[in-house]
């Protein structure tokens, strides 16, 4: 049984969709020694986009720009990777190894190839879950705690490197061979098809959320019917109300309170973005509204189902 560690970097990950821009790999045999190793430099047919929107840095590649704009497509390597993921004699590892897979995966639908099926070991939840932490570790963090070799951050080859050898630390100090791990922590192990679903779902739940933003906002922003004494609504009529995020975001009142939008304004109730302002705070639930009055009960509140009622 041979053992391959890889890693991928790209050029962008807009949604989630990484354009690699290089995939590097250690194959070893079942002592760790190399048997192949390399780098492969790919022109990811996108824009580099290597900021960190958050803190205004970037990381930087271990190459020029220009040498993966002058490298071919994917589908010139894809022969390559395929043989070296999905062969059955070997075991597949990598560090938070579920990203670098759906790239993989990506890449395989934009040039409209096969998948390539394969089942991997995820290093870093394994180091997560054997050290009892809450949060995940970061590569460089455990290369400086084992303190092994030091290798060119951000170049595929080297960080699959640095993978080999945090592993091979860990189970020495365990006394355990890969496979023992494999066999031991399938909690650790994901493959492609699971993995591609896992991206569908997050994909639609992002749509989700996109689609509710937009739904809050219209229902905030879109013009209001003037109020109608006919429709003259005692406990509404010259009302502030205000919205919390967390009914606005609920599908269960959210599509119902905004069909019943222009009700709300004929019955003589206004909107209102301040909290400080607000008559009423319309909170999701009755049981919510009960905590809410003990913690301040000089704020009127009332439960979105109470204010359906109303409309």
């Amino acid at each position: 049984m041979n053992y391959v560690f890889f890693d991928i970097e790209c050029a962008n990950c807009i949604h989630g969709e990484g354009k690699i821009c290089s995939f590097g790999y250690v194959k070893t045999d079942e002592d760790f020694h190399i048997l192949e190793e390399k780098d492969i430099l790919i022109n990811p047919d996108a824009p580099f986009l290597l900021g960190n929107a958050k803190k205004g840095k970037g990381i930087t590649l271990a190459y020029p720009l220009f040498r993966f704009r002058e490298s071919p497509l994917f589908p010139r390597f894809y022969p390559q990777i395929k043989k070296l993921l999905s062969d059955k004699d070997t075991l597949v590892f990598g560090f938070a190894v579920g990203q670098d897979a759906s790239y993989v995966s990506y890449s395989c639908a934009r040039y409209h190839l096969p998948y390539i099926e394969y089942e991997f070991f995820d290093i870093q939840k394994f180091e997560k879950i054997r050290n009892h932490r809450k949060n995940c570790s970061s590569l460089q963090s455990l290369i400086e705690e084992y303190k092994e070799n030091v290798f060119t951050y951000h170049r595929s080859q080297d960080d699959a490197k640095r993978t080999r050898e945090v592993f091979k630390h860990r189970l020495n100090t365990i006394s355990a061979s890969p496979s023992q791990i494999w066999e031991n922590h399938p909690e650790c192990i994901s493959n492609t098809k699971q993995q591609r679903e896992l991206r569908a779902e997050q994909k639609r739940i992002r749509e989700q959320k996109r689609k509710g933003r937009e739904r809050r906002k219209r229902f905030l922003s879109l013009p209001k019917p003037q109020a109608n004494i006919n429709c003259y609504c005692k406990e509404l009529w010259g009302k502030s109300i205000f919205f919390t995020t967390r009914v606005l975001k609920d599908r269960r009142y959210a599509d119902r309170l905004f069909q019943k939008r222009d009700r709300l304004f004929k019955r003589g109730a206004i909107l209102t973005r301040d909290y400080r302002r607000a008559d009423y705070v319309v909170l999701r639930s009755e049981s919510e509204v009960a905590c809410a009055k003990k913690e301040n009960p000089e704020k009127q509140y009332i439960s979105a189902d109470y204010l359906l009622r109303l409309l």
